[in-house]
């Protein structure tokens, strides 16, 4: 298990299972005398903690991070500097404009670089942490979304004009929905994954209550992704040859899922009505097509904040990015909720390598290891959604919630226990070094 020597990482082992529910706590203490931002108290101080073992590992990746941090607050910084209207603002005020957003941006490959050293010195004490924190996470969402469900918290969405919507969806204590349906497909996916094929009742469980949190959610990419993992993952997780074995029986399950979907297709109204999502599906088709379904508007949004800092901000400036500061003082709703799109006009060329690497990193680990560790595949089709999650819904890279448990996830694809466990090997380990010995 761990060495105290390594004491940061000690104490993110007990501390990091408790991050969603501290997420939630801290939302429903909002509303009361004791409202104080203790998630990102607490966020901030394992962020803390992850850095400063890094340091303690030498590890190198910390410094590429430190390069984007910086290359991400030039462009900000260089538009505080030049245009009056940004310059009214104080400097504290300015900070909190472009940290926050940028170290969420960071947290995810900050936490890989963290838990990929950590999986491979603590195997053991690794799975321990993935487990809970996966598990307390779950419990933590299934629990919010009940007490939504008798009327405590918050609804995922607000009433719309023109939209007679009765059911609006709940969330518990939660802020974000989209990055709620987000986090519910990280943690379902590795509970999934963990549970197939042992413990089939667990698995159908799981895949029941996944399901039905994202109905209560009212999301699409929540609903969708939770219906495609839980028809993924035991086609994921098969041993070799056994397509080639079972080619008949799976011809005849494919065969009838699709005479299933076909029937959702057909009845899809009712559903749609049963589930409270047809006026707003419907509203959203009448006004901008298939596109208004699929973006939820998000393409007006690109286009006005598109041309609003092209019209009051010069092409240095949009380069390196105008900030969250740079667009706010433009317009009320600054974020466009695309993620790609977001970091681009935030951060400039910064942000569009804090995406494509953050992707690129994870995607490029699990498609290294297809053939050598069983939850690579798995992980690598959570990636594949999320990414379109990102691309249609945002909150993804910069989701405050979603940071932890997805590095988690792809961190976990090198650890050697879950190799050895799920190939029948030997499972006793050989604990790995720690810092005094780096």
């Amino acid at each position: 298990m761990l060495s105290t020597g390594s004491w940061p990482a000690f104490v993110v082992f007990y501390l990091a299972p408790w991050f969603l529910l501290i997420d939630s706590i801290s939302g429903a203490l909002q509303q009361t005398t004791l409202a104080f931002p203790w998630s990102l108290m607490f966020k901030g101080l394992l962020l803390t903690l992850l850095v400063w073992q890094l340091i303690l590992w030498r590890n190198k990746s910390l410094l590429l991070l430190t390069v984007l941090l910086l290359l991400g607050l030039s462009g900000p910084v260089y538009s505080y500097l030049t245009i009056p209207a940004l310059s009214e603002h104080s400097a504290a005020q300015f900070a909190g404009y472009e940290v926050p957003l940028l170290l969420k941006a960071l947290a995810p490959l900050l936490a890989f670089s963290f838990l990929l050293q950590f999986c491979r010195r603590y195997p053991d004490a690794f799975l321990v942490m993935a487990d809970r924190l996966m598990l307390i996470s779950y419990s933590v969402i299934i629990l919010n979304l009940t007490l939504g469900l008798l009327g405590f918290g918050y609804t995922a969405y607000q009433p719309m004009d023109n939209v007679a919507q009765p059911f609006l969806g709940v969330k518990g204590f939660f802020y974000s929905t989209n990055e709620l349906a987000a986090v519910l497909l990280v943690v379902s996916g590795w509970l999934l994954w963990r549970s197939w094929p042992a413990h089939k009742v667990c698995y159908l469980l799981v895949s029941t209550l996944t399901i039905g949190s994202a109905l209560l959610l009212l999301t699409k990419t929540g609903l969708l992704g939770s219906l495609l993992l839980v028809a993924a993952i035991p086609l994921l997780a098969v041993q070799p040859g056994f397509y080639r074995q079972y080619a008949r029986s799976l011809a005849a399950f494919l065969l009838l899922a699709l005479c299933g979907v076909l029937l959702v297709i057909w009845y899809a109204e009712p559903l749609l009505r049963a589930a409270g999502l047809y006026d707003k599906l419907a509203y959203a088709y009448q006004q901008r097509g298939i596109a208004g379904i699929l973006l939820s508007s998000r393409d007006l949004y690109l286009t006005v904040v598109w041309q609003q800092t092209e019209q009051h901000y010069q092409l240095l400036h949009r380069v390196f990015g105008v900030g969250v500061a740079g667009v706010s003082v433009l317009l009320k709703k600054y974020f466009v909720e695309i993620d790609l799109v977001d970091l681009l006009v935030f951060y400039g060329v910064a942000g569009g390598l804090i995406f494509c690497m953050t992707f690129g990193r994870f995607c490029y680990s699990c498609y290294g290891r297809l053939n050598r560790h069983p939850l690579a595949s798995t992980v690598l089709f959570i990636n594949l959604l999320l990414l379109g999650v990102a691309m249609l819904a945002g909150h993804v890279i910069t989701s405050g919630m979603l940071w932890l448990p997805w590095a988690l996830l792809n961190a976990a694809v090198f650890n050697t226990y879950l190799q050895r466990s799920a190939t029948g090997q030997d499972s006793a380990l050989i604990r790995g070094t720690d810092e005094r010995s780096a």
